[in-house]
């Protein structure tokens, strides 16, 4: 089947008037079709750059990107990708399911979109349909910003810390509505996060990366049962995951699967 994502010795340069950052460095990376991915890293190694390359945001200086078998633009196209940031990004002069819609009213399929409704019931926000963006928390605008991503249908989510602005009780809700979701869709998820024992619960693969510039300097497999709840996270194996993970951000001790 063809890769999800297909990242080979990704670089790029970011040039200013105060000089050149080296943002990433021969970073290879390949994430099957519905594999959940987190990567995970030190700020300012290059994670959000490696994702804005593979939604097509961004043109890297050197390496190659596929998605899906084709280019980003190709699947931007197609509708394939969804992306979600930290920012959710809602306009506040519209209505929680106005702000859904706005995709499907972008790429003129109007005001359609009868699974909309499903949708929002689905991600857990049907009953404020009408409300602005002002008027719900932060974690009910994540929601939106989720429903939003997915109103397409799209085989690729790509998600840059996406809870890292919520609080705690927030941040555990939408990590259980995401696990549910993506059993249920099994589209392929790219993640970023800096919160190990998130990254762990969530995922197939952890992808760790190393400080600026950025490269992927080990890859652990979590072989936790699935479907997964927060309970995982006290035994014994759910803890030795977390502590390799941990162990290959601070580079003390070799980690299997890891690649230059």
């Amino acid at each position: 089947m063809t890769p999800a994502v297909e990242v080979r010795d990704l670089s790029h340069r970011y040039v200013s008037a105060a000089g050149e950052v080296v943002a990433l460095e021969a970073a290879s990376l390949s994430v099957g079709a519905g594999e959940f991915v987190s990567i995970v890293g030190p700020s300012g190694c290059g994670k959000t750059t490696l994702l804005r390359a593979a939604a097509g945001l961004l043109e890297p200086t050197g390496g190659t990107v596929r998605v899906l078998g084709s280019t980003p633009e190709a699947a931007q196209r197609a509708h394939a990708i969804g992306l979600i940031s930290q920012e959710p990004g809602l306009l506040p002069w519209r209505s929680v399911e106005a702000n859904v819609r706005l995709p499907l009213a972008v790429t003129g399929e109007g005001t359609g979109g009868e699974d909309v409704p499903a949708l929002l019931e689905r991600v857990g926000i049907a009953r404020f349909a009408g409300y602005r963006p002002a008027q719900l928390s932060g974690g009910m605008r994540q929601r939106v910003a989720l429903a939003r991503a997915l109103v397409h249908g799209p085989r690729l989510l790509l998600m840059d810390e996406p809870f890292g602005a919520l609080d705690e009780l927030s941040r555990e809700d939408l990590r259980l509505e995401l696990l549910a979701l993506w059993e249920s869709e099994r589209i392929a998820v790219i993640f970023v996060t800096h919160a190990i024992h998130e990254a762990v619960l969530l995922s197939d693969r952890v992808v760790v990366m190393s400080g600026s510039p950025g490269r992927i300097v080990a890859e652990v497999a979590v072989d936790l049962p699935r479907p997964r709840t927060d309970a995982l996270v006290a035994t014994p194996r759910f803890i030795a995951l977390a502590a390799e993970v941990r162990a290959a951000l601070r580079g003390t001790t070799p980690v299997r699967g890891g690649v230059a």
